[in-house]
């Protein structure tokens, strides 16, 4: 290069400071430690071990991410020195020392300069091998280095004063977290054909931009070859190793540290915040914007650790002398070791002491030339390499008898490798974060690259390392592994219980469960490392894990990638947060499991022989990051109670789970208390901060009882309340209630009181409960002055409550504090508005205190900025809340005209003044038009709806992007308006200002979002009547319930030729005219199925005279709906008339006008089917013979028409309806199948043909015949139909409803046989179902429940020996069924109510009364039923029939309990005095259906 290059002497002493520095990290004290053994705690539910043996003087003091940790210890080297007296002038030297900025930017630009890929076509490598060149040739680097020109051709070789420049450039720029503006050399002028160009001092054009000083650090490091030269090195061939790159000792410490630095610069901006740089291409080329390919900071990271771990160190000097201080004499606290009493003060440390024995046998053995064992001397000690010069520290790696020591500058290397790959790590978790905002897939891949690069580096091959090779063999720690888990964990966000997403959900329990996986992954790496150690390895790697000095052992000290991977608290609690944000139902349980496997493998560890033996007085003080425990912290069970929120246990369960591990909490805070009483443990350990029992963790108490009621009840939620008051009250104790503690408690009443219904004494109790935590939160002001939001959302909570409880005259109490306290904002005045305004029926006075609250604010709105008054939808709400108070108060008429009154100020307000917030909506015209509607005539109310027109032209008038379009008034007449002016004509008789209104409804646009609806034509009916004072309407302006007079319509007197509206058509639609007939129709009475009739007759008479048009079509469309209507009465029992004569009169009508050759009204298919339809539903006796006619009527008539055809619902309908008649029914029904069967069995036309509900209702006739002996023809027509079908021979293929009507056959039967007959049944469906794939056959539990049915109507086998056929018995058969479905079965089927009812009438039928065993079985099948929740008024009937009364009265819970409800008698117990948890799984029965159709 021929480059000046700056000398700085001055960076490089302060480097060399630096690295000094940095060999002063393992000096450490021994402090004390002990082991404590704690009181045993209460179980939880089975998943929570005993925490007696934890261990708590010690604690894993965890580091959130590996950048933060570089960054934290970064700062803690610059700030302290070695020894306080050399603190402030090595601090002041250090400063002194440091260059200036403007320098370090002026060196930056001329390096920038020399590197060509900030051109356009540039290529970095091709610049830097010609460094690489011009540096091996130079004979006086070479010379002063002592190396050979052979030794040069495969070193990474840079010129000192180009490696020291970088060097101090990316120590300044790795600074800097935000964009710099640097000078970028143009070298051509297509670059600078749109930029400002520049000239510097040596005649180089150069352009200013503001890039992110990352990619600075970036750009520098490609100057001294990384990561380009490595990747050119290692592209061209692939082998199993990668390439090696040899770097001398004098400069690579400056390498790591460049490499280190830029890496965690990178990792930072994938964080989420200002200056994230998520998404930037990390291309060097990317200055320019000419390269395509992106590349992620986390990428680039990876590229450059790559470089730097794949690097050999090449010492030439041959002297690796130590440079280690003198370790300062610290007094020694007393030592615990092992689970065994205590050592006092010693001026010595008993594990020195312990090596010193084991040199001094190891001596006196190799002076005598005989080997000894150690396990001679001390049995469990395997084996053991020495030295004796305490100031050489060994490594696992020699040659021959020359062994190569370790220096703190080797583990400083060391070190600085792994934290830059836990930055890598970093780089892609964060990248991984659903907080990135990337999508899914794209997390996905950066969470498995990082995995990936763990698992890469964890698989590497454990050889014999040297500190030439140190670099690449770099192993993983903890945090590592803790980066891992933790992008795992932050891939998903958290899940809602109620969310609908199932991909999400699905997601986020795949993250849980992988984060699990990796945090066992890490025990068995920890278990592999501990299985290859010998007793003394172990405990050499102990005093590492402690963050011990390699000095205070002297001959102890190991090689780096001896020290095992600890699970940490970190580690346990990053799963169990993973699993805190899955809403899978499981993910509580999964959570406890891992909660009892950290306090077992706690207990199991034990801490005391390992951590608290050789404990260090920085670990002691807390002070040092090294220290791995897994010891559960407040953060644990935080985690373990926000994972509790999805649990899928009962309230019960749940509610004594949460308490449960509340007990656990105390008891831990109990031990510290009484370590720190006693003076056991370290200090560190008994700070307040690391009590588990905090303000965080009593909050996430709180807040998960507050979630636990999932079901609408009262009493689950008024008892989580009373156990978060008691908390509260407990906690105040020792930690005090901040407010958002006070704002839980609020919310959790406020939850409850909205399941209290109407029940205002409930309401009450729970705004008085509120109230008390406001009257606390606001007692001490300046104790909370920070969490004003919190207060102020407290306050609108309890008002809210209070107005909810009909108490206004306490809101505005509350109201008027926070107005003093200056507590309050727009949300308040809403919320005292919205309690008043609903307590106007109270009194008046109410709804004007909520009117003069609202004044007040607008005028001060509007006088303090009124151009800048933005009307809202949320001021709009608070005049409408007025405006029904008024409506709805104790004083009908003055309520009335106030309302008016504020509308109409609502109206004048908005159009004199746009920006007023007093703009009315629709919601604020439709109430009081209603309230008109039976007060006043439709004139005020035609001039509302005019009103609302206009200014919905105004809104269509003005450009939707426009400045205004915010500003006007969102009025639109609607349906409930329009028919709240129909309903005022209808009340004065205006049939044709009412027909004017409906023809404008269908057709105008202005009325738009007014269409006709059933409460339209409900109303119209009514006004059609001839007698109109009869008219009665529904006062629900919404349109619900239809109540209108079915007297005769008259629409004779309307002239609907006169219905024209400024030269529009706007008559009403023949549509209407059908709706109204609807009303009829649908009504399900003999009157107005008359009604319709009648008014579908005039309506052809108006159709035929020229006023109303009709497709033809459509009348033959509205008498097949009155065929209908006369069939809806029959369904509904108006029996009046008969009606299925009725119905069939319809059809003779429409005969008749196919006769006279009226096309239009011939009958269809729709007309048959419906007329067959209501004699199948009529009652009379001769009606299965009545629909039997009808049917052969259609087949006639379809033979003359093509459009009418015979289908199979019609044969099937009329089969069915021969179970009526119990005499020649299943003659008949057997007749119609073989008939059908015969003619449309192989008919070309499908619809035509027997199906399989045809073959269902012939079996359901003969199941339910009187004739109880035709179980066995069920049974052969069922065998026979699955022959012909297997065959091919016929269409019908028998389902489970077949099945069912066999087994009802033979439950019909009444003998002995009849259970095996049916699980005979039974066993076929589950053969076909598992052999033949017949999915439709699966037996569910209502199947299985027929078996007991048939086993509990059985005849009576108490009185014979029933050990003769034991299997075959009604007994042995219901047991054998009930265990079937108490079991775990493939069908999934469970009891049900009907289970455990059938088998109480079983054993009642079936065993011997005297029979020993008789109460026994009883009983305990009643405690099971009860235990199921699947008591029911069926179970409870049959399991009292079956025992005495005394013994109900016990099983129940006693007579007593009952007799305080006034209930004496067995009989008059009913299921619904029973408790709620007996009941709590009954479902109500399925609605099967009988094949009718």
């Amino acid at each position: 290069m021929q480059s000046r290059w700056l000398l700085r002497s001055c960076s490089r002493q302060l480097q060399s400071r630096r690295n000094k520095n940095n060999a002063w990290q393992r000096t450490q004290q021994h402090s004390r430690a002990t082991q404590i053994h704690c009181r045993s705690s209460t179980l939880m539910m089975g998943a929570i071990s005993s925490l007696h043996c934890l261990d708590v003087s010690n604690r894993f003091i965890s580091t959130d991410s590996a950048a933060d940790s570089f960054f934290r210890n970064k700062r803690r080297s610059r700030n302290t020195s070695k020894h306080p007296r050399h603190r402030n002038s090595s601090a002041d030297k250090s400063s002194s020392m440091q260059p200036h900025s403007k320098e370090i930017s002026e060196t930056t630009r001329r390096l920038l300069s020399m590197n060509s890929s900030l051109t356009q076509h540039g290529y970095a490598l091709r610049d830097f091998e010609q460094i690489l060149i011009n540096a091996r040739e130079d004979e006086s680097l070479l010379q002063k280095l002592q190396i050979s020109p052979a030794d040069t051709r495969t070193m990474l070789l840079i010129p000192p004063q180009l490696l020291n420049d970088v060097h101090e450039a990316v120590v300044h720029y790795s600074k800097i977290d935000s964009l710099v503006e640097i000078d970028i050399p143009v070298h051509n002028q297509l670059e600078a054909a749109d930029n400002k160009i520049m000239e510097n001092e040596i005649g180089m054009n150069t352009i200013k931009k503001k890039v992110p000083s990352t990619m600075v650090c970036a750009l520098l490091l490609e100057l001294i070859g990384i990561p380009q030269y490595y990747s050119h090195i290692s592209t061209p061939t692939s082998t199993d190793s990668p390439p090696i790159m040899t770097v001398h000792s004098s400069q690579v410490d400056k390498m790591i540290e460049c490499s280190l630095l830029t890496a965690a610069a990178l990792s930072n901006t994938c964080r989420v915040g200002r200056n994230s740089l998520i998404g930037y291409d990390f291309n060097s080329q990317n200055i320019n914007n000419a390269h395509s390919a992106t590349k992620t900071a986390a990428a680039l990271a990876e590229e450059i650790w790559r470089s730097v771990s794949n690097m050999q160190i090449l010492y030439t000097s041959g002297n690796r002398g130590s440079d280690i201080s003198d370790e300062p004499d610290l007094p020694r606290p007393p030592i615990r070791i092992g689970r065994i009493g205590f050592i006092s003060e010693q001026e010595y440390n008993p594990l020195i002491e312990y090596v010193s024995a084991l040199r001094e046998v190891a001596d006196e053995g190799n002076a005598d030339g005989d080997f000894v064992n150690e396990q001679d001397t001390i049995s469990d000690v395997d084996d053991f390499d020495y030295i004796d010069d305490p100031s050489v520290v060994p490594t696992t790696s020699s040659v021959g008898n020359n062994v190569v020591p370790w220096s703190p500058k080797d583990q400083r290397r060391y070190d600085q490798t792994l934290m830059m790959f836990n930055s890598v790590l970093d780089a892609y978790a964060k990248l991984g974060s659903s907080a990135s905002g990337t999508r899914p897939e794209i997390r996905r891949e950066m969470v498995m690259n990082c995995e990936r690069l763990l698992l890469e580096v964890v698989a590497r091959e454990k050889t014999n390392i040297s500190p030439e090779t140190i670099l690449q063999h770099v192993q993983p720690d903890g945090i590592s592994f803790n980066t891992v888990m933790k992008a795992w964990a932050g891939m998903s966000p958290k899940q809602r219980g109620n969310s609908k997403d199932e991909y999400a959900k699905t997601i986020s329990s795949a993250t849980a469960e992988r984060t699990e996986g990796i945090l066992e992954m890490m025990h068995e790496y920890y278990e592999k490392e501990r299985a290859h150690m010998n007793t003394l390895e172990t405990i050499q790697a102990s005093w590492r894990e402690r963050g011990g000095s390699s000095i205070a052992l002297g001959v102890l000290s190991t090689a780096p990638n001896s020290i095992p991977v600890t699970p940490n608290t970190a580690s346990y609690n990053i799963a169990l947060n993973a699993w805190s944000k899955s809403s899978d139902p499981d993910s509580a349980i999964k959570a406890l499991e891992l909660f009892k496997r950290m306090v077992q493998r706690c207990n199991n560890a034990c801490i005391a022989r390992e951590a608290m033996v050789i404990d260090s007085a920085e670990a002691a003080h807390g002070t040092n990051p090294r220290v791995f425990n897994a010891i559960p912290d407040s953060r644990t069970f935080t985690a373990l109670l926000s994972a509790l929120n999805h649990t899928s246990s009962t309230f019960n369960e749940a509610c004594d789970l949460v308490l449960s591990i509340f007990v656990v909490m105390k008891e831990w805070d109990d031990q510290l208390r009484w370590c720190s009483e006693h003076k056991i443990g370290p200090p560190y350990l008994f700070r307040d901060s690391n009590r588990v029992l905090n303000e965080f963790t009593y909050n996430a108490l709180i807040r998960t009882l507050s979630r636990l009621p999932a079901t609408n009840s009262w009493e689950e939620h008024y008892e989580c309340c009373n156990q978060i008051d008691k908390i509260i009250e407990e906690m105040s104790e020792s930690v005090s209630p901040n407010a958002i503690t006070r704002g839980f408690g609020i919310n959790a009443w406020a939850a409850c009181a909205m399941q209290a219904q109407s029940d205002k004494s409930h309401v009450e109790q729970c705004a008085e409960k509120a109230s008390v935590h406001l009257f606390h939160l606001l007692s001490d002001y300046t104790k909370f002055e920070s969490e004003k939001s919190v207060k102020i959302n407290a306050i609108n909570d309890v008002i809210n409550l209070y107005g909810k409880a009909s108490q206004p005259i306490k809101a505005v109490e509350v109201f008027e504090t926070a107005k003093e306290k200056q507590l309050y904002n727009l949300q308040s005045l809403a919320v005292i508005v919205d309690a008043l305004a609903k307590n106007s029926y109270m009194d008046i006075s109410y709804v004007d205190k909520a009117k003069q609250y609202l004044l007040e604010f607008e005028r001060d709105k509007m006088r303090m900025s009124p151009s800048l008054v933005f009307p809202d939808m949320k001021y709009t709400k608070m005049y409408n809340s007025v405006i029904s108070g008024y409506l709805n108060c104790n004083q009908k008429d003055k309520g009335l005209a106030q309302a008016q009154s504020l509308l109409a100020y609502m109206i004048e307000s908005h159009e004199s003044n746009p920006r007023h917030i007093a703009r009315p909506n629709t919601t604020s015209f439709v109430p009081v038009m209603s309230s008109l509607a039976y007060n006043d005539g439709p004139q005020l109310l035609e001039k509302l709806l005019s009103k609302m027109e206009s200014l919905y032209q105004r809104r269509n008038s003005i450009l939707p992007h426009s400045p205004d379009a915010k500003l006007v008034a969102n009025v639109e007449p609607n349906t409930t308006a329009c028919n709240t002016l129909l309903k005022a004509y209808a009340r004065v008789g205006n049939r044709q200002s009412a027909l004017q209104l409906l023809g404008r409804m269908e057709k105008d646009a202005n009325l738009s979002s007014a269409r006709p609806d059933d409460n339209t034509h409900a109303i119209m009916s009514t006004l059609f009547s001839d007698d109109s004072s009869a008219k009665t309407f529904s006062s629900d302006s919404s349109g619900n319930g239809k109540k209108v007079n079915l007297d005769i319509l008259n629409v004779n007197g309307i002239n609907l030729k006169d219905l024209n509206l400024n030269g529009q058509d706007l008559k009403p639609t023949a549509k209407s005219f059908e709706s109204m007939m609807n009303i009829y129709t649908t009504s399900g009475t003999v009157e107005g199925a008359e009604k319709a009739t009648e008014l579908l007759h005039q309506l052809e008479r108006m159709n035929a005279s020229g006023e109303i048009s009709f497709k033809p079509e459509r009348f033959l469309h509205n008498y097949n709906n009155v065929i209908n209507a006369w069939c809806e009465c029959e369904r509904n029992d108006n029996a009046s008339v008969s009606v299925s004569e009725k119905a069939e009169a319809v059809l003779d009508y429409l005969f008749e006008q196919h006769r006279k050759g009226v096309e239009a009204l011939s009958p269809n298919n729709a007309s048959f089917s419906l007329c067959i339809k209501s004699w199948c539903r009529s009652n009379r006796p001769d009606a299965p013979e009545r629909a039997e006619q009808i049917l052969r009527r259609k087949e006639v008539f379809a033979k003359e028409q093509s459009n009418v055809y015979i289908s199979a619902p019609d044969y099937n309908q009329v089969i069915a309806k021969w179970r009526d008649a119990q005499v020649n029914g299943p003659d008949r029904a057997r007749r119609l199948f073989k008939e059908m069967d015969q003619n449309y069995g192989s008919a070309a036309e499908l619809k035509a043909r027997p199906n399989t509900v045809t073959f269902n209702s012939l079996l359901d006739v003969l199941a339910k015949s009187k004739s109880r002996d035709l179980a066995s023809e069920c049974e052969e027509l069922l065998k026979q139909r699955n022959e012909l079908f297997k065959e091919g021979k016929s269409s019908i293929l028998p389902d489970i409803i077949s099945y069912r009507s066999c087994i009802d056959a033979w439950i019909r039967q009444w003998q002995k046989d009849s259970p095996q007959k049916v699980e005979a049944l039974v066993k076929d469906m589950i053969k076909k179902y598992s052999m033949e794939g017949r999915k439709d056959l699966r037996p569910d539990a209502d199947i299985f429940n027929l078996v007991l049915k048939a086993c509990a109507h059985a005849t009576v086998t108490w009185h014979e020996d029933i050990e003769k056929e034991a299997n075959d018995t009604p007994i042995s058969i219901a047991n054998r069924t009930f265990a079937l479905l108490k079991g775990k079965n493939e069908f999934n089927a469970n009891p049900t109510h009907a289970t455990y009812a059938f088998m109480f009438i079983a054993y009642k039928f079936h065993l011997d009364f005297d029979n020993s065993r008789y109460t026994p079985l009883l009983l305990m099948l009643w405690k099971q039923c009860c235990n199921d929740g699947l008591v029911s008024q069926f179970a409870l009937e049959s399991f009292q029939d079956c025992v005495l009364d005394y013994q109900f009265w016990k099983a129940i819970g006693g007579e007593e309990r009952f007799a305080l409800l006034g209930k004496t008698d067995p009989k008059t117990i009913k299921v619904e005095d029973l408790p709620q948890e007996w009941k709590r799984n009954v479902k109500p029965p399925k609605r099967r259906g009988k094949g009718t159709k």
